[in-house]
Protein backbone atom coordinates (compact mmCIF):
# COMPACT_ATOMS: atom_id res chain seq x y z
CA UNK A 1 0.00 0.00 0.00
CA UNK A 2 1.56 3.26 -1.04
CA UNK A 3 0.77 6.92 -0.67
CA UNK A 4 -0.53 8.68 -3.75
CA UNK A 5 0.75 12.21 -4.38
CA UNK A 6 -1.23 15.10 -3.03
CA UNK A 7 -3.18 17.16 -5.57
CA UNK A 8 -1.92 20.61 -6.37
CA UNK A 9 -3.98 23.69 -5.63
CA UNK A 10 -6.44 24.58 -2.91
CA UNK A 11 -9.49 23.86 -5.05
CA UNK A 12 -8.66 20.17 -5.46
CA UNK A 13 -9.77 17.84 -2.74
CA UNK A 14 -7.37 15.37 -1.22
CA UNK A 15 -8.38 11.87 -2.40
CA UNK A 16 -5.37 9.71 -1.55
CA UNK A 17 -5.74 6.28 0.05
CA UNK A 18 -2.69 6.45 2.27
CA UNK A 19 -1.19 6.30 5.66
CA UNK A 20 -5.48 7.28 9.25
CA UNK A 21 -11.38 6.69 23.34
CA UNK A 22 -10.97 3.74 24.32
CA UNK A 23 -14.56 4.05 25.33
CA UNK A 24 -13.48 3.95 28.88
CA UNK A 25 -12.89 7.62 29.62
CA UNK A 26 -15.29 8.48 32.39
CA UNK A 27 -16.44 12.08 32.64
CA UNK A 28 -16.53 13.54 36.12
CA UNK A 29 -19.67 15.64 36.04
CA UNK A 30 -19.17 18.68 38.25
CA UNK A 31 -22.21 20.61 39.52
CA UNK A 32 -21.95 23.47 36.93
CA UNK A 33 -21.67 20.95 34.10
CA UNK A 34 -24.56 18.91 35.45
CA UNK A 35 -26.76 22.00 35.57
CA UNK A 36 -25.74 23.05 32.06
CA UNK A 37 -26.56 19.63 30.66
CA UNK A 38 -30.25 20.15 31.55
CA UNK A 39 -30.79 23.77 30.47
CA UNK A 40 -33.26 24.37 27.69
CA UNK A 41 -31.50 27.23 25.93
CA UNK A 42 -33.24 29.48 23.45
CA UNK A 43 -30.19 29.54 21.19
CA UNK A 44 -29.82 25.78 21.03
CA UNK A 45 -33.57 25.26 20.68
CA UNK A 46 -33.70 27.63 17.75
CA UNK A 47 -30.77 25.95 16.05
CA UNK A 48 -32.26 22.53 16.72
CA UNK A 49 -35.60 23.34 15.11
CA UNK A 50 -36.48 20.50 12.78
CA UNK A 51 -33.62 18.34 14.06
CA UNK A 52 -35.44 15.32 15.47
CA UNK A 53 -32.31 13.90 17.06
CA UNK A 54 -30.68 17.18 18.08
CA UNK A 55 -27.73 19.25 16.91
CA UNK A 56 -24.09 18.24 16.94
CA UNK A 57 -21.81 21.24 17.39
CA UNK A 58 -18.57 20.44 15.62
CA UNK A 59 -16.26 21.41 12.75
CA UNK A 60 -14.69 19.26 9.99
CA UNK A 61 -11.15 19.33 11.41
CA UNK A 62 -12.26 18.21 14.87
CA UNK A 63 -10.57 14.89 15.64
CA UNK A 64 -12.97 13.78 18.35
CA UNK A 65 -15.96 15.20 16.53
CA UNK A 66 -15.06 13.15 13.47
CA UNK A 67 -15.78 10.02 15.48
CA UNK A 68 -19.31 11.19 16.19
CA UNK A 69 -19.91 12.34 12.61
CA UNK A 70 -18.79 8.93 11.39
CA UNK A 71 -21.26 7.18 13.67
CA UNK A 72 -24.05 9.53 12.56
CA UNK A 73 -23.42 8.54 8.94
CA UNK A 74 -23.01 4.86 9.80
CA UNK A 75 -26.45 4.85 11.41
CA UNK A 76 -28.09 6.98 8.73
CA UNK A 77 -28.86 9.78 11.18
CA UNK A 78 -27.70 12.73 9.08
CA UNK A 79 -31.33 13.77 8.49
CA UNK A 80 -32.21 13.50 12.19
CA UNK A 81 -29.11 15.11 13.69
CA UNK A 82 -28.01 18.42 12.25
CA UNK A 83 -24.33 19.34 12.35
CA UNK A 84 -23.53 22.98 13.06
CA UNK A 85 -20.36 24.93 13.75
CA UNK A 86 -20.09 26.32 17.30
CA UNK A 87 -19.86 29.68 15.55
CA UNK A 88 -23.65 29.75 15.21
CA UNK A 89 -23.68 30.28 18.99
CA UNK A 90 -20.76 32.70 18.92
CA UNK A 91 -17.89 30.20 19.15
CA UNK A 92 -16.54 27.80 21.76
CA UNK A 93 -15.76 30.54 24.28
CA UNK A 94 -19.06 32.37 23.87
CA UNK A 95 -21.54 32.68 26.71
CA UNK A 96 -24.19 30.77 24.77
CA UNK A 97 -21.92 27.81 24.05
CA UNK A 98 -20.58 27.75 27.61
CA UNK A 99 -24.17 27.45 28.85
CA UNK A 100 -24.18 24.13 27.04
CA UNK A 101 -20.66 23.12 28.04
CA UNK A 102 -18.82 25.24 30.62
CA UNK A 103 -15.52 23.78 29.38
CA UNK A 104 -16.06 25.32 25.94
CA UNK A 105 -15.15 22.15 24.07
CA UNK A 106 -16.54 20.26 21.11
CA UNK A 107 -18.07 18.00 20.02
CA UNK A 108 -21.29 18.62 21.86
CA UNK A 109 -24.70 17.10 21.13
CA UNK A 110 -27.66 19.31 22.07
CA UNK A 111 -30.82 17.25 22.32
CA UNK A 112 -34.29 18.63 21.53
CA UNK A 113 -35.30 18.57 25.23
CA UNK A 114 -32.41 20.89 26.13
CA UNK A 115 -30.03 18.21 27.37
CA UNK A 116 -26.43 18.89 26.33
CA UNK A 117 -24.06 15.94 25.96
CA UNK A 118 -20.32 16.79 25.86
CA UNK A 119 -17.41 14.43 25.20
CA UNK A 120 -17.17 12.18 22.15
CA UNK A 121 -17.23 9.01 24.27
CA UNK A 122 -20.46 10.03 25.97
CA UNK A 123 -22.05 10.95 22.63
CA UNK A 124 -20.97 7.72 20.93
CA UNK A 125 -22.43 5.64 23.72
CA UNK A 126 -25.64 7.64 23.74
CA UNK A 127 -26.14 7.29 19.99
CA UNK A 128 -25.35 3.58 20.10
CA UNK A 129 -27.98 3.11 22.82
CA UNK A 130 -30.56 5.41 21.28
CA UNK A 131 -30.17 4.06 17.76
CA UNK A 132 -28.99 0.45 18.19
CA UNK A 133 -29.28 -0.51 14.52
CA UNK A 134 -27.04 -0.97 12.72
CA UNK A 135 -24.95 -1.87 15.72
CA UNK A 136 -21.27 -1.01 15.98
CA UNK A 137 -20.84 -3.00 19.18
CA UNK A 138 -18.76 -6.20 19.06
CA UNK A 139 -20.76 -9.35 19.67
CA UNK A 140 -18.30 -11.49 21.67
CA UNK A 141 -16.15 -10.78 24.76
CA UNK A 142 -12.97 -11.30 22.72
CA UNK A 143 -14.11 -8.93 19.99
CA UNK A 144 -15.13 -6.33 22.57
CA UNK A 145 -11.73 -6.57 24.28
CA UNK A 146 -10.00 -6.20 20.94
CA UNK A 147 -12.08 -3.18 19.92
CA UNK A 148 -11.65 -1.51 23.32
CA UNK A 149 -7.90 -2.13 23.30
CA UNK A 150 -7.54 -0.66 19.82
CA UNK A 151 -9.38 2.47 20.94
CA UNK A 152 -7.39 2.67 24.18
CA UNK A 153 -4.10 2.97 22.30
CA UNK A 154 -5.39 6.13 20.63
CA UNK A 155 -7.21 7.71 23.56
CA UNK A 156 -4.61 6.75 26.14
CA UNK A 157 -1.43 7.39 24.18
CA UNK A 158 -1.81 8.99 20.73
CA UNK A 159 -4.46 11.66 21.37
CA UNK A 160 -2.55 13.30 24.25
CA UNK A 161 0.52 13.87 22.04
CA UNK A 162 -0.78 14.12 18.49
CA UNK A 163 -0.71 17.91 18.75
CA UNK A 164 3.04 17.60 18.16
CA UNK A 165 2.16 17.24 14.47
CA UNK A 166 0.36 20.58 14.13
CA UNK A 167 0.27 22.73 17.28
CA UNK A 168 2.47 25.49 18.59
CA UNK A 169 4.23 26.94 20.38
CA UNK A 170 6.22 23.87 21.40
CA UNK A 171 9.90 23.39 22.13
CA UNK A 172 11.67 21.58 19.29
CA UNK A 173 13.00 18.80 21.51
CA UNK A 174 9.59 18.14 23.04
CA UNK A 175 8.07 17.93 19.56
CA UNK A 176 10.78 15.57 18.35
CA UNK A 177 10.42 13.37 21.44
CA UNK A 178 6.67 13.10 20.95
CA UNK A 179 7.11 12.21 17.29
CA UNK A 180 9.32 9.31 18.39
CA UNK A 181 6.52 8.23 20.73
CA UNK A 182 4.08 8.38 17.82
CA UNK A 183 6.17 5.71 16.09
CA UNK A 184 5.94 3.49 19.19
CA UNK A 185 2.18 3.86 19.44
CA UNK A 186 1.59 3.20 15.75
CA UNK A 187 3.54 -0.01 16.31
CA UNK A 188 1.27 -0.73 19.25
CA UNK A 189 -1.79 -0.47 17.00
CA UNK A 190 -0.10 -2.96 14.69
CA UNK A 191 0.48 -5.21 17.70
CA UNK A 192 -3.22 -5.22 18.57
CA UNK A 193 -4.09 -6.21 15.01
CA UNK A 194 -1.33 -8.72 14.30
CA UNK A 195 0.28 -10.13 17.45
CA UNK A 196 -0.61 -13.74 18.34
CA UNK A 197 -1.06 -12.70 21.99
CA UNK A 198 -3.71 -10.06 21.23
CA UNK A 199 -7.34 -10.67 22.26
CA UNK A 200 -9.05 -12.97 19.79
CA UNK A 201 -5.83 -14.00 18.04
CA UNK A 202 -6.26 -17.28 16.21
CA UNK A 203 -10.01 -16.73 15.80
CA UNK A 204 -11.93 -15.29 12.82
CA UNK A 205 -12.12 -11.83 14.42
CA UNK A 206 -8.33 -11.54 14.05
CA UNK A 207 -8.70 -11.94 10.27
CA UNK A 208 -10.18 -8.45 10.05
CA UNK A 209 -10.11 -6.39 8.03
CA UNK A 210 -11.48 -4.23 10.85
CA UNK A 211 -10.06 -4.24 14.35
CA UNK A 212 -12.55 -6.81 15.68
CA UNK A 213 -13.58 -8.78 12.62
CA UNK A 214 -15.35 -8.24 9.35
CA UNK A 215 -17.57 -5.36 10.53
CA UNK A 216 -16.60 -1.90 11.81
CA UNK A 217 -16.96 -1.31 15.55
CA UNK A 218 -16.64 1.69 17.83
CA UNK A 219 -12.94 0.91 18.18
CA UNK A 220 -12.45 1.55 14.46
CA UNK A 221 -14.48 4.77 14.70
CA UNK A 222 -12.33 6.07 17.54
CA UNK A 223 -8.98 5.32 15.92
CA UNK A 224 -9.55 6.35 12.30
CA UNK A 225 -9.48 10.18 12.62
CA UNK A 226 -6.12 10.16 14.41
CA UNK A 227 -4.60 8.01 11.69
CA UNK A 228 -5.95 10.41 9.05
CA UNK A 229 -4.02 13.18 10.81
CA UNK A 230 -0.88 11.03 11.07
CA UNK A 231 -1.01 9.97 7.43
CA UNK A 232 -1.50 13.53 6.25
CA UNK A 233 1.19 15.16 8.38
CA UNK A 234 3.97 12.74 9.23
CA UNK A 235 5.17 12.09 5.66
CA UNK A 236 4.60 15.59 4.27
CA UNK A 237 5.71 17.70 7.25
CA UNK A 238 8.30 15.50 8.97
CA UNK A 239 9.65 13.28 6.18
CA UNK A 240 8.31 9.95 7.40
CA UNK A 241 8.08 7.12 4.90
CA UNK A 242 4.84 5.29 4.21
CA UNK A 243 3.24 4.63 7.61
CA UNK A 244 1.99 1.21 6.57
CA UNK A 245 4.94 -0.36 4.82
CA UNK A 246 6.16 -2.09 7.98
CA UNK A 247 2.68 -2.44 9.52
CA UNK A 248 0.72 -4.89 7.35
CA UNK A 249 -2.16 -5.29 9.79
CA UNK A 250 -2.63 -1.55 10.01
CA UNK A 251 -2.35 -1.30 6.21
CA UNK A 252 -5.14 -3.83 5.74
CA UNK A 253 -7.27 -2.04 8.31
CA UNK A 254 -6.62 1.40 6.76
CA UNK A 255 -7.61 0.19 3.30
CA UNK A 256 -10.87 -1.25 4.66
CA UNK A 257 -11.69 1.93 6.55
CA UNK A 258 -11.00 4.12 3.53
CA UNK A 259 -13.45 1.99 1.54
CA UNK A 260 -16.19 2.05 4.21
CA UNK A 261 -18.63 4.80 3.22
CA UNK A 262 -19.06 6.63 6.57
CA UNK A 263 -15.31 6.67 7.18
CA UNK A 264 -14.54 7.78 3.62
CA UNK A 265 -17.01 10.65 3.97
CA UNK A 266 -15.43 11.90 7.20
CA UNK A 267 -11.93 11.44 5.81
CA UNK A 268 -12.80 13.69 2.89
CA UNK A 269 -14.05 16.36 5.29
CA UNK A 270 -10.88 16.20 7.39
CA UNK A 271 -8.53 16.23 4.40
CA UNK A 272 -10.27 19.26 2.94
CA UNK A 273 -9.92 21.08 6.27
CA UNK A 274 -6.25 20.10 6.60
CA UNK A 275 -5.59 21.31 3.06
CA UNK A 276 -6.97 24.70 4.15
CA UNK A 277 -4.56 24.67 7.09
CA UNK A 278 -1.74 23.92 4.69
CA UNK A 279 -2.74 26.63 2.24
CA UNK A 280 -2.95 29.11 5.12
CA UNK A 281 0.64 28.29 6.16
CA UNK A 282 -0.19 26.73 9.51
CA UNK A 283 2.98 24.65 9.83
CA UNK A 284 5.14 27.68 9.16
CA UNK A 285 3.12 29.88 11.49
CA UNK A 286 3.44 27.50 14.48
CA UNK A 287 7.18 27.07 13.90
CA UNK A 288 7.26 23.50 12.63
CA UNK A 289 8.79 24.27 9.23
CA UNK A 290 11.69 26.00 10.97
CA UNK A 291 12.14 23.35 13.66
CA UNK A 292 12.41 20.42 11.25
CA UNK A 293 15.52 22.06 9.80
CA UNK A 294 17.35 21.37 13.07
CA UNK A 295 19.62 18.45 12.16
CA UNK A 296 20.51 17.71 15.77
CA UNK A 297 17.02 16.27 16.28
CA UNK A 298 15.37 13.29 14.59
CA UNK A 299 12.06 14.00 12.88
CA UNK A 300 11.53 11.12 10.49
CA UNK A 301 10.64 7.53 11.32
CA UNK A 302 8.71 4.80 9.58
Amino acid sequence: LTSSPRPMGSSVRHTRVTAGAQLRRHVSVQPPLARAMRRNLCASAATAEGAEGGVLYDIPVSNHGARVRMLIHAKGLHDRIHIESPQVLGGLKSEEFRKLNPLGKMPLLALPDGTALPESTVILRYLESMYPEPSLLPTTPEAKARSDLFATVVDGYITPIQGCMYRGPMEAKQRADQLKQMQKYLDLLEHVLSDPQSPGAGTPIADGPFCAGNKPTLGDVVVFPSIIFADYMLPSKFGWKNLFETRPGLAKWWQAMCEWGPAAHVREEIIEALDKWDNDGRWSRVGIDEQVQLEALTWSYQ
